[in-house]
């Protein structure tokens, strides 16, 4: 059975299919919602049936006061559809500000070699604590050696919110950077402990419908990706396009990815290039972004160096576009 949720007082919408739970099929929906644990604990998921039927998938250990069950009251988590229509009062995060921080020790899942100078860093929460995130953001990690001090270092998160419990990082290689030198000398392994502290940051998707433009420099894809994989989850914009500059030969290290999109989605498309001067790769894709979306109102996503990002809004800024449809993050 597919169960439409109706939910107030936002007035966003999303499918419930087969018996998956009511929380992760509205965290796949691209909502924004409360939870901690997602496994029936902590009750931040609690929510308020409206209309409609639900059923219990798993038990809970968060108890419910005989008010709260009179009043509709479940959890989202431990809960599925049981209705072909479902209405539920819940509150959504509105921005950042509404995120807590949180720290969470999570496991090391894999290490993986992308491009030379490119590895993916795979973590994994607990299932009792799950990272609450909104796309975009980024947070802090923390590890050590046995014996040694903590090194620290802030990465933006390339992986979904609707993947809570699995977080994904491109690091850059770079010996400035204690983290990543440990990482690109196999220091850090599978099974390894490391410290997630966050989320921070503000280039997140701002509401509308729009047609969406991303723009991402090098090591700046990981928070691009976090957005896209958000966006089409929310199936609201209706078109999207990424354009991809890198500054090494091996750079478009998950270039494959972005095909698989532009392939499979007629609203997406995708354009790399390479130049190994990123201000100069900068003017090719305001070039490129003039040819092809100016005669649209579009809202524009752009990630990298500092030199990429000032290039590139300047360049959209002098063409016309208006401040608050240029969303930027140096990384």
């Amino acid at each position: 059975m597919t169960t439409q949720v109706k939910v107030r007082p936002s007035g966003h919408q999303f499918l419930v299919e087969g018996h998956a739970n009511l929380l992760q099929s509205g965290l796949h929906s691209g909502l924004r919602l409360n939870y901690g644990c997602g496994n029936g604990s902590c009750g931040m998921c609690k929510v308020r049936v409206i209309a409609g039927e639900v059923a219990q998938t798993q038990h809970s250990d968060y108890q419910l006061s005989q008010t709260e069950k009179a009043q509709g009251y479940t959890l989202m988590c431990c809960n599925t559809a049981a209705s072909s229509e479902l209405t539920l009062e819940l509150l959504e995060a509105c921005g950042p500000q509404d995120i807590p921080q949180q720290q969470i020790v999570t496991h090391v899942r894999a290490v993986t070699t992308l491009a030379p100078h490119t590895r993916l860093l795979h973590l994994q929460t607990p299932r009792t604590h799950r990272l609450r995130f909104l796309a975009g953001q980024s947070v802090r990690l923390g590890w050590a050696m046995p014996g040694q001090d903590d090194v620290h270092a802030t990465y933006p998160l390339a992986s979904c919110p609707c993947d809570d419990r699995n977080l994904t990082f491109f690091i850059t290689q770079d010996p400035a950077d204690a983290l990543s030198a440990h990482l690109f000398a196999d220091d850090i392994k599978p099974g390894d402990a490391i410290t997630v502290l966050g989320p921070s940051g503000e280039f997140v998707l701002a509401d509308g419908n729009r047609p969406l433009v991303f723009a991402a420099c090098d090591g700046g894809f990981a928070p691009i990706k976090s957005l896209i994989e958000h966006a089409l989850s929310q199936d609201a914009a209706p078109s999207l396009s990424l354009f991809w500059l890198a500054t090494q030969s091996d750079g478009h290290f998950a270039s494959n990815q972005c095909r698989a999109w532009s392939e499979a989605l007629d609203q997406f498309e995708y354009e790399q290039v390479t130049h190994p001067d990123m201000v100069v790769g900068a003017q090719q894709i305001a070039h490129a972004m003039r040819a092809d979306l100016f005669d649209i109102d579009c809202d524009f996503y752009l990630a990298g160096r500092s030199e990429f990002v000032a290039t590139l809004r300047d360049e959209l800024r002098a063409a016309g576009v208006a401040q608050a449809q240029i969303v930027t993050q140096v990384v």
